[in-house]
């Protein structure tokens, strides 16, 4: 089936077109998810992934333009970064960055031990905040995207992703204060 057709297909009955969407190019969208991820991420999220992939793209249907490329290259695109993306956050253990350190208030680490306790407790406070706020602590610290970055993939605009950034970090602060006590 041709691009122009699955569009049509797509546009006039969503779930259908969505199966041959799947049927046409579902292998292909899982080998470049899988190529783009470590080994150590398992086959279950891989397709996971790949799924996203095809929501993703029925989700944002509109921003396609078929003279920019063609609906197989759109899919491999974003499998690609959806790929990227899983391998980024299933790789969040992280150093302590020294920007969310300042941030919680300079605190003074004596040992190793302390700082290994110290990243933990930040990482632990961070995957128990709700999203959308997790998501930006972890790309905006741990991954070193700017507010405009982040912004644009979550849809918000740069002065939420501000303020919820200095809500969260304030969370932290008040949380961290008290484990230094």
């Amino acid at each position: 089936m041709g691009d122009a057709e699955l569009l049509e297909f797509l546009r006039k009955d969503p779930e259908k077109g969505l199966k041959a969407l799947i049927a046409q190019y579902g292998g292909l969208v899982y080998t470049v998810v899988r190529r783009n991820l470590p080994e150590s991420i398992c086959a279950a999220d891989a397709e996971s992934c790949a799924s996203e992939v095809f929501s993703e793209f029925y989700l944002d249907l509109s921003k396609y333009d078929p003279s920019k490329g063609s609906i197989k290259a759109w899919l491999c695109v974003i499998a690609r970064h959806n790929a990227i993306d899983l391998a980024r956050r299933s790789t969040v253990d992280l150093p302590l960055d020294e920007e969310i350190r300042a941030d919680i208030g300079g605190i003074s680490l004596e040992s190793d031990l302390e700082e290994r306790e110290l990243r933990r407790a930040v990482l632990s406070e961070v995957k128990s905040l709700n999203e959308p706020d997790r998501e930006i602590l972890l790309r905006k610290f741990y991954l070193g995207e700017s507010s405009k970055e982040i912004a644009a993939r979550l849809k918000m605009s740069v002065s939420n992703v501000d303020a919820r950034t200095s809500r969260a970090v304030e969370k932290l602060r008040k949380t961290l204060d008290d484990w230094r006590k």
